[in-house]
């Protein structure tokens, strides 16, 4: 059995029984046990929670009982970030482990921030777990101007400062006019522009896109997935890169749906901001080939100084086109004319065997003369 408590404030001081018995499938009871539960007052300090459109970030302020103790989220590869006065974990609702839970009305997103040890084998110190959730109410009233596009994604890390990424399509290779109405509507082969770009407090730093994923639901961990940019290599034919700068990547590709009853298609891509003028960071390694990924992750340590750790940010969907009621009627006279075409020729075949044979019969019979009776 699991009894989950969360007290509050006014609970500190307090000593709070939990009592049960256990009773076998027989009718036998034990005898009653009683666990209590002293609250006392939290051994963390200050902690702060902000719910954005797209991401919720938890800040936890440095205290001497936290000194030297390392976090990450769910996921164990998210680790949270800090600078010199507080932890910092910004999380999207799709990453790192989120989990999404719906109640009568609303969904709520839901993490946790807990302690690990890196190296040593042992530890002195007491685990510390620190869930976090963002709740969203399921109505709502939207006025007539809203669209659907993801807003940025913002961050904070050691040495690079307060930093956002805006994922964008773009209507031409222009990059002047921005999608704004989502779902985006696009035909197959179709070539989709789209821009990946960082705003900086801190100057001199460089963006890099080290893999991107097309899915059919707003997941990078969705089973069914198609690579498109993997550890910042290309793997599609159609992919075009366009001239950018530092803090921009602007590239294409011709669309795609995927096979079965999937309607959409988002792109979540992994990124990664460095300093420039440093030649031992993830973005200057470039494109790395799967065969060398696996030895190039075990002598790659990311550096707090030089580069920020990944971040997941993804844009979408996008939906094919309807076929319109004049390419049904183009279509269907087309398929029309063909079962024509089709079965004329299947007629014509049928009248010439009919003739081949009517002419081989009749070739028969004129080897033979009707005798008279008499001649029998």
């Amino acid at each position: 059995m699991t009894v989950e408590w969360t007290p509050g404030e006014n609970d500190i001081g307090d000593h709070v029984p939990f009592c049960f018995v256990a009773e076998t499938s027989n009718g036998y009871q034990s005898e009653m046990r009683c666990v209590i539960v002293v609250v006392g007052p939290s051994k963390l300090a200050n902690t702060s929670l902000t719910c954005h459109e797209n991401t919720m970030t938890l800040i936890i302020e440095k205290s001497s009982e936290i000194a030297g103790i390392n976090f990450r989220l769910n996921d164990p590869e998210c680790l949270v970030t800090s600078n010199g006065t507080h932890h910092i974990a910004s999380v999207g609702y799709n990453s790192c482990g989120t989990e999404m839970k719906e109640t009568e009305h609303d969904i709520v997103f839901i993490n946790q921030v807990s302690s690990f040890v890196a190296a040593n084998v042992i530890t002195r110190k007491q685990g510390i777990a620190i869930p976090f959730n963002c709740s969203f109410p399921k109505k709502s009233r939207l006025s007539a101007s809203f669209r659907a596009h993801k807003s940025d994604y913002v961050f904070a890390e050691a040495g690079f400062g307060n930093f956002s990424y805006k994922f964008q399509f773009y209507t031409d290779d222009r990059f002047l006019e921005v999608e704004t109405q989502y779902p985006v509507e696009v035909t197959l082969r179709e070539l989709l522009h789209m821009e990946i770009q960082v705003a900086s407090s801190v100057p001199n730093v460089q963006l890099f896109v080290e893999s991107c994923r097309a899915t059919p639901h707003d997941d990078p961990n969705d089973p069914v997935f198609y690579d498109i940019i993997e550890n910042g290599c290309t793997n599609d034919d159609t992919f075009v890169v366009y001239p950018g700068t530092s803090t921009q990547y602007r590239f294409a590709m011709e669309t795609f749906a995927f096979i079965g009853s999937y309607e959409e298609v988002y792109i979540s891509c992994t990124v990664i901001l460095c300093k420039t003028g440093d030649s031992n960071t993830r973005c200057n390694q470039g494109c790395v080939r799967k065969s060398l990924a696996d030895s190039d992750k075990q002598r790659h340590r990311r550096s707090l100084v030089s580069e920020t750790q990944q971040h997941f940010i993804s844009q979408g969907p996008l939906r094919m086109k309807r076929q319109s009621p004049s390419n049904a009627e183009e279509a269907t006279s087309l398929n029309m004319n063909t079962l024509v075409i089709a079965l004329s020729g299947v007629v014509i075949v049928a009248l010439i065997a009919v003739t081949v044979q009517m002419y081989m019969k009749k070739a028969r019979t004129m080897d033979y003369k009707r005798l008279e009776t008499q001649d029998f």
